[in-house]
């Protein structure tokens, strides 16, 4: 298995914090350092929210350049998660201008809004390397699939698309059907290059199952000294969140 860090200063919104762009510039390519010279087997991982995107989208490119520099050194994956709807324009924005100065770059697609399935084709022809998820942020169903079969039915078909149009994405999902039929869609495209990306201690037996297997597995660890109000940001956000625990920590 392989580590993915994401570095955090804290959850206060950025707009109320005119040098939160900077502060987390430092707070992360500091990191990005320490991992290269302890040789540790990782991705790095980021959240525009945290480089100011909601108060200029061309300043928090500017000083998220920084830190995708270093990983581009280190010659590792770049990933740049995607938030609230409210922020996928910008946030794709931001993507396009990476992807220019650097191959090795990701972004994260939410499969409940509704705009996806147009975004990932478009990405997808600029040979974007992807990472899938269900989506963490409630919204407003004007924007979103806000019912649960609604969600997994878009999730699906969206990794139909990834398995016929793209390369090197990641599958990340706890949920146990979407892991069996990426597992089946495998089999059918033997020479899509896939990986899983799973939370760091969720279903820990099962990562090791799947990598036994033949998929590579992704452990996504937040970095930072307020990593409590993320998890519990990421509880409230989605309360679903927290049967995908305790199940975890019953049967793996």
């Amino acid at each position: 298995m392989r580590a993915e860090a994401e570095p955090f200063q804290d959850a206060l919104p950025p707009a109320s914090r005119p040098d939160l762009g900077g502060g987390c510039r430092r707070c992360a390519s500091s990191p990005v350092a320490k991992l290269r010279a302890a040789d540790v087997r990782t991705d790095v991982s980021i959240k525009p929210t945290q480089f100011g995107i909601l108060i200029d989208r061309e300043f928090a490119l500017s000083q998220i350049l920084p830190v995708m520099d270093a990983t581009r050194a280190w010659g590792r994956i770049f990933w740049v998660d995607m938030e609230a709807a409210s922020t996928v324009a910008d946030t794709i924005w931001i993507y396009e201008n990476l992807l220019k100065r650097y191959d090795r770059v990701g972004l994260c697609l939410q499969a409940n809004l509704r705009r996806t399935e147009e975004d990932l084709h478009r990405l997808l022809a600029l040979r974007a390397r992807i990472r899938l998820v269900k989506g963490a942020y409630k919204e407003t169903p004007d924007v979103a699939f806000t019912r649960r079969p609604e969600i997994d039915r878009e999730y699906l078909r969206l990794l139909q698309i990834l398995f016929a149009e793209g390369a090197h994405f990641a599958v990340a999902t706890h949920d146990g059907r979407m892991i069996a039929k990426t597992v089946a869609l495998a089999k059918e495209h033997p020479d899509v290059p896939f990986e899983f990306a799973m939370l760091q201690g969720v279903r820990d037996p099962l990562k090791s199952e799947l990598v036994a297997q033949g998929p590579a597995v992704a452990e996504y660890i937040p970095y930072g000294p307020t990593w409590l109000p993320y998890f519990t940001r990421r509880l409230r956000e989605r309360p679903r969140n927290i049967i995908t625990m305790v199940r975890s920590f019953v049967s793996g």
